[in-house]
């Protein structure tokens, strides 16, 4: 989206994943909250940087997870003209917890929607909802129909909401970060007790 952009994310894989992948334009472009990964943050706080920087364009990445749990200031920033591009990444579920999950040996379970228990398997039309709220929105399909929106998304004077499909089971190598979650010392899963040796090989290469 070209100079000029305001980035804003909170919970979940995106930290890690921006923090890695995005190159920021200038001082004060980059606005994460992470401290608490506060989930539902990010549309309510990208309404916030927008009315700090009104004449800019400020981009909301955000998973489906923290979508559902807070979206209606989409309604607020179309009623005060205060437009955003959000990016809504739909990997059906929690992928950061459900990898951590799988990471420290544990079975997939209430994490991604297909593992919780459902008598029906929500299939949610983001795009609809969000243009129920007053906002412009399209689901795309790939990285090149993603780009395509971005470029509309900037030209358009209304929030606009861009949904995409995304893996829950796939993060980018890049970075080289370590994750300090502790692992049970005692199971009687193999997959726990393997991942306990892996972490405690962790713990002894620390400084």
């Amino acid at each position: 989206m070209g100079a000029g952009v305001t980035l804003l994310h909170a919970a979940g894989g995106l930290p890690g994943e921006l923090h890695k992948l995005w190159q920021a334009g200038a001082p004060g472009s980059y606005h994460a909250e992470y401290g608490f990964s506060t989930m539902g943050y990010e549309i309510a706080g990208g309404l916030g940087v927008k009315m700090a920087k009104p004449d800019e364009e400020v981009v909301v990445m955000i998973g489906d997870g923290s979508y559902l749990m807070l979206n209606s200031e989409i309604a607020t920033s179309v009623m005060l003209g205060l437009k955003l591009t959000i990016v809504l990444l739909d990997n059906r579920g929690y992928g950061c917890i459900n990898r951590l999950q799988m990471a420290t040996g544990g079975a997939n379970f209430n994490n991604l929607l297909k593992d919780a228990r459902h008598e029906v398997l929500p299939d949610i039309d983001f795009a609809a909802h969000a243009a129920s709220l007053g906002a412009i929105a399209e689901k795309v399909s790939s990285i090149a129909g993603l780009e395509t929106a971005l470029a509309q998304a900037k030209k358009n004077t209304r929030t606009t909401v861009v949904v995409i499909d995304t893996d829950p089971l796939v993060s980018t190598e890049a970075g080289g970060s370590w994750w300090d979650v502790a692992v049970p010392e005692v199971s009687v899963r193999p997959q726990v007790n393997a991942a306990r040796k892996k972490y405690e090989e962790a713990l002894s290469g620390r400084p």
